[in-house]
């Protein structure tokens, strides 16, 4: 701080304790600088050339008992229904409830043109009927949720059909989600259909 130039601005929100108080005082009182931090020291408090924030407080035990709730809700959400949230490597996604005697499939692809369309067709060969889906990307990853009905049909009938889009050109993993949240997790390895 001392060596600072006349009009020198410090932002720092790092720690309080990295700035020496005293020595910024000095600065602020006689070379028209400026100190920006969310870390109000006393001394600083109310110095006209000082600019203190509120500190959010990301690392108090209500923000960190917040933090693990949100996880908590975000994974159970994810296990129940396949909605993605906060997620740094995959793309929000929410598709609404899935409707009576349907089952839910959630597919990982390659972000590449044609995936959707090969997902599609395989559970209009299999005959059966998409109800409502989503497709949702970020950089190389797509991830897809689709409900289909099960009129008329079993769901062995349906891991059969899991099994085939798993094992397409692109499909990263799959997961049935129906009954017990978590169970039904494929995927293709090394051109073996792992579950």
């Amino acid at each position: 701080v001392e060596s600072f130039k006349n009009g020198a601005v410090l932002l720092n929100f790092a720690r309080g304790e990295l700035v020496d108080s005293e020595a910024m005082k000095t600065h602020l009182d006689n070379n028209d600088g400026k100190y920006v931090s969310d870390f109000p020291d006393d001394l600083l408090w109310n110095n006209s050339n000082a600019v203190l924030l509120p500190h959010l407080g990301a690392s108090t035990a209500e923000a960190e008992d917040a933090a693990a709730s949100m996880a908590a809700d975000t994974i159970r959400e994810f296990l129940e229904s396949g909605t993605i949230r906060n997620s740094v490597n995959f793309p929000a996604t929410s598709l609404p409830n899935r409707p009576e005697d349907s089952i839910r499939l959630a597919v990982v692809t390659q972000n590449k043109p044609g995936m959707l369309a090969h997902i599609s067709d395989a559970f209009a060969q299999s005959g059966l009927n998409i109800l409502q889906q989503i497709n949702q990307s970020r950089g190389d990853v797509a991830y897809n949720v689709v409900d289909v009905g099960l009129s008329g049909h079993s769901v062995v009938d349906f891991k059969t059909v899991q099994e085939k889009i798993t094992m397409l050109d692109g499909v990263l993993s799959s997961r049935v989600i129906y009954g017990v949240p978590g169970t039904g997790y494929a995927k293709n390895v090394g051109g073996d259909y792992f579950v």
